[in-house]
């Protein structure tokens, strides 16, 4: 039997064991415990890893979507940007033209932006205006009738041109253009399918509470300058551009302003004409708007004056704006073949004057090694050790090329029939009379310019030539034959 003692010994083991088992039952209920949390927060992990699965998946998606169809956008400001006054005299026919015009001019652009995206991009055209405050401005200057609403007739043409180009009458409301232009560029400024915005507003300094915030963005924005460009915009530092084929460079009613008397030898400033003369009132040559015609003042008592300045021209002098709109656009087919009048005479397609950007760039190209002719514009050059330079061109540089050396008369004249060739048929110069220093006889300045058929070449470009990439949509030149100062290598 057992004693006190050993009664006393087992009850106390008891209670150790007792208490051992209760310790062991708290520890197991906070390890289920703990498991029970960890496996809580892993359900949480995993359902939040599946929703941002979800959410990148859906971006993906969304991002794919959206870089199916890019587009190029350009808004245009309808009552601050007028196009060229022909355009505007041709009523709906002009309106197809210059939305023809305007998209050349834009693929340009785009390719200069945007390189080899440019290509995938389409363009989309909005412009805004009041039609009938328009319609009146323009009939009170003779450009259209004066009968109410009259310029919605250029607008329906201009509409009609291209899919995505719209004429857009914004009401006769005081801010009926703003309001719509700023809330276009709000939608589509920070759209991944939108590529580029091309802004044609800067008359108005009202948009520069529009641009600023944008200032950063200069890959994204373009501004386009026209008449009456706010200098405001220039602090804005986005890349600036014109369109002078397109929109008119002076208001309407202020084109036919008085020519200056120039004294002889007087040089006429061309940066002036581009509105980037830093001298100013300062500035040693003369002032005159671009295309403006120059009545020499000339001292009759002077011996061994030039007739030049005081011969009256033989014929009706033709401006830039006639050969723009009479001479045909470069293009394929113009690379295949060659247009001719109804006698058998060559017209060549029309070659702007390019801009001073693309002058600049080309007189920097040139320095190190004059281009050859042969090899960039006529495609191939079989000259062994040819002196002159083969280095690819871009093609705005190429247009340069063209311009300066279609103010050289080809030897053939009218009757030339070969594509390699890149010397002028007709002269193009602006308010030509025929006389020297122009090259061409006076023939070249009275064809019919009215294309009869496209005649077969005796012989043709290479395939791949250099020149398939030349561009036409270039700028103004003098006639030496020189950029700045940079001659072009005349092989002729």
């Amino acid at each position: 039997m057992l004693g006190d003692a050993d009664l006393k010994a087992l009850g106390g083991n008891l209670k150790s064991v007792e208490d051992e088992s209760q310790k062991h039952h708290d520890d197991l209920q906070k390890l289920l415990g703990q498991f029970q949390f960890l496996l809580d927060s892993y359900n949480r992990l995993k359902s939040d890893y599946e929703e941002e699965k979800e959410g990148r998946e859906r971006y993906k998606r969304l991002a794919k979507t959206q870089e199916r169809n890019p587009f190029v956008l350009v808004l245009v400001d309808g009552d601050g940007y007028l196009f060229k006054d022909y355009l505007i005299k041709s009523g709906h026919q002009g309106g197809v033209k210059a939305a023809q015009l305007l998209n050349e001019s834009i693929k340009d652009l785009v390719h200069e932006r945007l390189g080899t995206q440019a290509d995938e991009c389409r363009i989309m055209v909005r412009i805004y205006s009041n039609i009938l405050g328009l319609s009146k401005s323009l009939g009170r200057v003779g450009l259209i009738g004066k009968e109410a609403r009259s310029f919605s007739i250029f607008a329906a043409g201009f509409t009609a041109a291209q899919d995505l180009f719209d004429y857009v009458d914004a009401g006769d409301k005081k801010e009926g253009a703003d309001y719509k232009i700023r809330e276009m560029f709000r939608l589509f400024a920070d759209n991944n399918q939108c590529k580029h915005i091309f802004f044609a507003g800067c008359h108005d300094t009202g948009y520069l509470s529009l641009l600023t915030p944008y200032r950063g963005k200069t890959d994204r924005i373009t501004l386009i300058k026209a008449a009456s460009f706010h200098y405001d915009f220039s602090s804005l530092e986005f890349a600036v551009r014109e369109l002078p084929s397109v929109f008119m460079s002076t208001q309407v009613g202020t084109r036919h302003i008085p020519s200056p008397t120039v004294p002889p030898g007087a040089k006429i400033c061309t940066h002036y004409q581009k509105g980037i003369c830093k001298y100013g009132n300062q500035c040693t040559k003369v002032h005159t708007g671009l295309g403006q015609q120059l009545s020499k003042s000339v001292d009759n008592t002077s011996p061994g004056i030039s007739s030049y300045y005081t011969k009256e021209p033989r014929f009706a002098t033709r401006d830039v704006e006639f050969y723009s709109k009479k001479l045909p656009y470069m293009d394929t087919r113009s690379l295949q073949f060659i247009a001719v009048n109804k006698d058998g005479e060559r017209i060549d397609t029309y070659v702007p004057i390019p801009s001073q950007e693309s002058r600049d760039t080309y007189a920097r190209l040139s320095k190190p090694s004059r281009p050859c002719n042969y090899y960039h514009l006529a495609g191939s050059c079989d000259t062994e050790n040819c002196e002159y330079g083969h280095t690819p061109l871009d093609s705005d540089s190429l247009s340069v090329m063209k311009y300066i050396l279609r103010q050289n008369a080809c030897p053939k004249g009218a009757h030339c029939r070969s594509l390699k060739c890149y010397l002028g048929h007709i002269c193009q110069k602006d308010g030509c009379r025929g006389t020297k220093p122009c090259k061409f006889k006076p023939y070249a300045h009275t064809l019919d310019l009215v294309v009869a058929l496209w005649a077969d070449p005796i012989e043709r470009l290479p395939e791949d030539s250099p020149t398939s990439e030349a561009s036409a949509n270039t700028h103004s030149m003098d006639d030496s034959g020189s950029v700045d100062g940079v001659e072009i290598a005349m092989t002729l």
